[in-house]
């Protein structure tokens, strides 16, 4: 007998992706389109989507017993439809919990894409049952979730807040809401290829410069995936004051230049906040702790593997809660 299966839907400014998940957060198939949600019209996005999804599920040759999405932008307080995206305006104000319920048949559970990063990594990979969980998403665009006590705070729009417009340089350009220096602007993959046009002199995508810094050998790359780091870290180092988390997952696609992000951005924290959380641990008998950042465990599937957790939850078949 197969196990129940839940069909997952990470939908991205650039890219949608989706994946079939067991309980225990294996991923049976996965596929990706492009998103292409810029216009006026939805039709063009469903068609696609419905597409993909009959032939993961054909392929795979299981049954569903339920379908979870991770939507980009904030979404609202039915959970139901984006009402803030900026990169997918044709879904804007959409029914798209809806239109897949109808669609499929079956129970339809959908977050906001930061959020169900935040519920991935807590349930299938650094989480580690933290009372204090933050996970800051990075790709197109930049945003973090706090997780408490295993369950997603939740302050407006389906996540922990607009954190990825926090400020951090005054005198940087405005990012695509119209916010001068935020962290979204700056760590984006706009931001990204803008630095790389600065310096190589010529475009560059984000994903080529991800991947240079990853593999070494591009000196480049490295400086500006440095640069990056070190502006994640003063975004972590703002939003850490406000939230306390005790671990800190960095994820999403920009996640994946590793070490060099990793390090630069640890460093910057330390450099700003590093010694006010080391005397709170040591000060306030457990009450606080010293914050830890790691690199996320899923990758760039976290999306789809968030979205699918309060599925098996409503179904009672989670194999791995924290």
């Amino acid at each position: 007998m197969n196990s129940p299966t839940v069909l997952g839907i990470d939908i991205g400014g650039t890219s949608t992706k989706l994946g079939l998940i067991r309980p225990d957060g294996a991923i049976l198939e996965s596929g990706k389109i492009a998103t292409e949600a810029r216009g006026a019209d939805p039709a063009p996005f469903f068609a696609r989507l419905f597409a993909a999804v009959d032939g993961l599920v054909e392929r795979a040759g299981t049954d569903l017993i339920g379908i979870g999405i991770s939507a980009h932008g904030e979404v609202d307080r039915e959970r139901r439809r984006p009402i803030i995206a900026g990169n997918t305006p044709a879904l804007r104000n959409v029914d798209v919990r809806g239109t897949i319920e109808r669609r499929y048949g079956l129970p339809v559970v959908m977050n906001n894409d930061l959020t169900a990063h935040a519920l991935g990594e807590y349930t299938f990979g650094c989480g580690g049952g933290v009372e204090r969980f933050m996970c800051l998403a990075i790709g197109t665009g930049l945003g973090a979730a706090l997780i408490v006590e295993g369950k997603p705070l939740i302050i407006d729009g389906g996540n922990s807040g607009n954190t990825g417009l926090i400020i951090l340089d005054p005198h940087a350009p405005r990012d695509s809401n119209g916010i001068r220096g935020s962290a979204e602007g700056l760590c984006g993959a706009p931001g990204i290829e803008r630095l790389a046009r600065e310096r190589y002199g010529r475009p560059v995508s984000a994903h080529e410069v991800i991947a240079g810094a990853r593999a070494g050998g591009d000196d480049t790359a490295t400086a500006i995936m440095a640069q990056i780091g070190g502006w994640l870290g003063q975004t972590l180092a703002s939003l850490s004051v406000i939230f306390y988390p005790h671990r800190i997952a960095l994820t999403g696609g920009t996640a994946s230049a590793g070490a060099v992000l990793l390090d630069a951005c640890r460093a910057q924290f330390d450099d700003l906040v590093g010694d006010f959380f080391r005397d709170l641990a040591a000060n306030t008998a457990g009450n606080f702790r010293d914050v830890e950042i790691v690199l996320g465990k899923g990758g760039a599937d976290t999306g789809i593997l968030g979205a699918s957790v309060e599925v098996f939850q409503q179904n009672g078949t989670l194999l791995n809660p924290r």
